[in-house]
Parts: structure tokens; sequence; C-alpha cells
């Protein structure tokens, strides 16, 4: 059985670390008296409520029945369907409170704990979206919020000292799970809020409550173009991340691109970003640069890292098609609208839309590694255009294809159709050991992009003459 190379520690290490802070912030912030307070209702039928653990149970009651049956988006539709979703909501026009994010330092604290440490000199702003009112068997079944915007990234739960059981905040992201049991919490500090800040594209559900109300505030979160943050308030605990780390990504790929076994000659690297993105439904050309700006996390880290070892980080989509028994894997460095009635998806992505086809490589062989090839003979007219391929060396798991309009589905806590998450992936094009930065002589797809070349009738060519290592991935294959 063929060894492990020796940088393979060096792989892992890298891996891990892209997948080591949580996408998401949550803890207890202490406040004053009057910041429980909250105002709906008009004219006469106009309440105050204080939302604390002392709160009496027909003065939440009243506020349940003042909520109007919360609805949420499928296939670009608001759907009322109690058995997924069942709540009261209050939209941010009908209720007043005395709790402002911004001015008790929460906005600030979330900017802090969760965006990556360089991400953490841009500005964001909190805009104040919905009440909800959780009552006895509410619950909301897993879902991802709506992105209502480009520039939206996330999600701000605020939770109110209400007594209640149960209603466990459960986020799922990249295999991984987190439970934010704001009842736990709260029961041990009665005069505070809790709170949970998530990237938009995280997967959610709120458990059943067993008991009592949970009350709770939202806000979608903004990149901002100015400074109006607050200052943090005494009293804030925040329990996850254990502290604002700065990511090693950088230090982690340096180490492992240092290693001589490394692509000795250069090549490819491929990663599978770990979040979606929001980009308008009537997009431009050139809106995947625009996300250079607006990459959340371990994406951010990565995409910064690459640009501090003189490497030159490329976002990406993929499309995966399949003509006449071949399946293929397409790069491309824009979103596609349509397809002419002439052309098949695959022909029009490649010599239309630039795409660049890619196939899979392995970092070390396996025993079961074969040499894979294939000739083709060209026939017919005198020449004719063909698409470069370029091989990738995938170092996290690419994501799942979307590069058509018809690829994409809103979905979340609303309809929404002016904004659709895209799933990306980063392309780094590295040189030879010893000089990554020089990549003048690899076949990377930087070069691949544009590049046509011509072949002519009765040639014959290996379009494939390379060792392909580990157990074969059609969807990938030539």
């Amino acid at each position: 059985m063929a060894s492990s190379p020796s940088f393979t520690p060096l792989l892992e290490n890298l891996r891990s670390t892209l997948s080591e802070k949580p996408p998401l912030c949550y803890g207890t912030l202490e406040l004053p008296p009057q910041s429980f307070s909250l105002y709906y209702g008009f004219g006469d039928d106009a309440r105050q409520v204080n939302l604390t653990l002392s709160s009496p149970p027909d003065a939440l009651d009243a506020l349940e029945r003042a909520c109007e049956a919360a609805t949420f988006g499928r296939n670009n539709e608001d759907v009322l369907d109690e058995t997924y979703r069942k709540t009261g909501k209050l939209d941010a026009d009908k209720f007043l409170m005395r709790f402002d994010a911004e001015r008790s330092g929460l906005v600030e604290a979330v900017r802090v704990n969760l965006l990556d440490t360089q991400s953490q000199e841009s500005k964001i702003s909190a805009d104040l979206y919905k009440l909800n009112v959780y009552g006895k068997d509410a619950f909301f079944k897993p879902h991802i919020d709506t992105p209502r915007g480009s520039d939206m990234f996330g999600s701000l739960v605020v939770v109110f000292p209400t007594t209640h059981e149960g209603g466990e905040l459960v986020l799922r992201h990249d295999g991984k799970d987190w439970t934010f049991d704001a009842a736990s919490l709260l029961s041990a500090a009665p005069n505070s809020i809790a709170f949970a800040a998530f990237f938009s594209d995280v997967d959610h559900e709120v458990l059943r409550v067993t008991s009592g109300h949970r009350v709770t505030v939202t806000y979608n979160l903004y990149w901002a173009t100015t400074d109006d943050s607050g200052v943090p308030t005494p009293g804030l605990t925040v329990i996850e991340p254990a502290n604002a780390n700065a990511p090693k990504v950088e230090q982690a790929l340096a180490a492992f691109l240092n290693d001589p076994d490394v692509l000795p000659d250069g090549g490819v690297l491929g990663f599978g970003l770990r979040h979606a993105y929001p980009v308008p439904a009537q997009w431009e050309a050139g809106i995947l640069n625009k996300l250079r700006g607006w990459l959340k996390g371990a994406d951010a880290a990565l995409f910064r890292a690459c640009d501090a070892l003189s490497l030159e980080p490329l976002l990406r989509l993929l499309h995966e098609g399949c003509e006449q028994g071949t399946k293929r894997l397409i790069i491309l460095k824009d979103l596609v609208d349509g397809v002419p009635d002439d052309c098949s998806i695959d022909s029009h992505l490649m010599y239309n839309a630039d795409g660049v086809r890619a196939f899979r490589k392995y970092f070390h062989p396996e025993p079961c590694a074969e040499k894979r090839r294939r000739t083709v003979q060209y026939s017919g007219s005198a020449s004719r255009r063909r698409r470069p391929f370029v091989a990738v060396h995938w170092v996290t798991e690419r994501v799942r294809a979307n590069v058509m309009k018809q690829d994409f589905l809103a979905y979340g806590n609303e309809a929404y159709n002016d904004s659709l998450y895209v799933l990306v992936s980063l392309f780094v094009d590295v040189g030879p050991a010893g000089n990554r930065a020089d990549i003048s002589r690899v076949k990377g797809v930087a070069a691949a992009e544009g590049e046509d070349e011509s072949v002519y009738e009765g040639s014959q060519e290996e379009v494939w003459d390379e060792y392909s290592y580990g157990s074969s991935d059609s969807d990938d294959s030539e």
C-alpha cells in the first residue's frame, strides 16, 4: 500500500484551519431595566409590556394575539403552513422598544466576534426586521434566511428574558451543528438579553417551545459604508466563539506551499468556499468581483492569505454538464442568464462564456492509480476551436454547481425575489516550488480563460495525458 507523502499533515492542517472558526457568535448582554419595555398597537389598542422573567403571562398572551401568523418563503412565494412554521410576528413598523442594538454595543460585539480578523476593520449595520412570539408548541423547521440584498451577510437574533422552556435555536453548517439555548442562558442572567449572530446562509431551526413565551427580535446585518458602530457595553459575555481568534489560514497555507513536495512543478489549487453569497436576481457582468469585499469568515481569510502570499485568488462558479455520455465540470468567471436555442448548455458555456474544462487531480497516488487518457480523432472542417482544460487539486471539496439562473432557488424566512444565493469556489494558480508566485509556465485557470486552440482535420491528440490518482470521480472526468 502506498505511503502518504510527507506533506499530508500540512494539507490536513490547512483543511482543518479553514473550518476552525464557527460561522456564528452568541452570548448574553446585561441591560438597564428600561431596555426591556416594548410598545405595540395603535390608538385605543396601544399597549406596553416589559419583556422580563416577571412579565405576567396574560400580558404575553395579549402580545401573542396581536401578532400575525408568520409565513415563510418557498419558490419565491410567501407560504402559510403551520406544519413547517408556527409562530406569530410583528413587522418593524408595528412596534417600538427601548432597546437599541447599536447604542448598546451589541452590533460592535458582533462585528468583532463574528467576522475574521481583517474583516473586523469593516463597518456593519443592523436593520431591525421583525418581532416574533413563540408560544407553547411554536417552532420553525430548518431554513436559510432569505437574502435581502447583495450587501447582506448575516442575521442577529435577540431573545428577551421572558419565561419559557424549549425553543432552542439549532444551527448547522459544514456538517457541524451548534445549539443556542437562550432559556438556559437567561435563567442565570435575568437582567440580560441573549443573542446569536450568524452568517445568513447558515441552516437553522427553532425547536418546539414546550411552555411559556419565547420573544425575539431579529436584525438583518449588512456591510456598511460609514462608521456607525457603537461602543461595547459592560456586562457583555460572548460564549461562542470562545475568543475572536485570528485565523491561521495564511500560516497554514504558507507552510503547505513551502513544502517542495507539494506541486513541485506548480499547478492549480481549488477550494470550495464555506458560505453561499447573495447576488441580485438581475445581475450584471463582473458580479463575482464585487464579492471580494463581502466574503465571510474563513472564506475572507483564505482570500486575504492568497493575496498576502502574492498569489491571485480567483472567485469562480462551477457547472456540471453531460453531453453525449461525457460528464464535464466547467469553470466560469461569471453568471450566465440563458442559452441560445441553437446551442447546447455545455457548448455555450465553453465557447461563448470562456468556460474552462476541469478535472480532479489528487495530491498523492493510491494503489489503484492508473494512467487515464483518451485519443480524439478530428474530422470535418479544416480546423475547429477547442477549449483548454486544467487539472485542479481540491484542498476543500468543491461546492455544488450553479451558474445558470434556473439553478437557483430563493427560499428562507420569507419570499423575496430581488436576491439569490450563489455557491462559489476559489482557484489559485501556483508556481513551482521555491517560486510560487511565478505562474508563467503553469497551465492554470487564468491562462486558460479566453484561450482557444485550433485542431485540424485528420489530426489526433491525447486530451488527457496525466495521472489521476485515487478513485475515479466520474463527475469530474473527461
